[in-house]
């Protein structure tokens, strides 16, 4: 089941990207900070994959839990982070919370303006 959470996963990231696009704004509305108007492949990719890469794990957690929930795994697996490089203890659940809710917020208050920037309005 774990290839099948990877793929939901990387289909929820790509519903977001395209999504992101019927936002509650317009192209002059963006932040300031969003100033890429090259709409580049490079440019493009380079936005998308950093966005995917820090929703990774809330959306991949997430998937995980709503299997679990809906009963089609019988237990809850979440990724593993862990404290350091050479850690060998898990982050608690409380900084795992921390982390979903900063990588949340950097997805839509600073990355998702980039990428409708460079997607859509170049």
């Amino acid at each position: 089941m774990k290839t099948g959470k990877h793929l939901a996963m990387l289909a929820v990231c790509l519903v977001v990207l395209w999504g992101s696009r019927f936002g509650p704004y317009t192209c002059s509305t963006l932040p300031g900070f969003a100033s890429e108007t090259s709409s580049s492949w490079l440019v493009l990719a380079m936005h998308g994959l950093f966005l995917m890469l820090l929703l990774y794990m809330p959306v991949y957690d997430f998937i995980s839990l709503l299997t679990y929930k809906l009963g089609w795994e019988s237990s809850f697996d979440p990724l593993v982070v862990y404290e350091g490089e050479f850690s060998t203890q898990p982050i608690s659940r409380k900084a795992r919370r921390f982390l979903y809710v900063l990588d949340i917020a950097i997805v839509a208050f600073a990355l998702l303006p980039l990428w409708t920037k460079a997607a859509y309005c170049a």
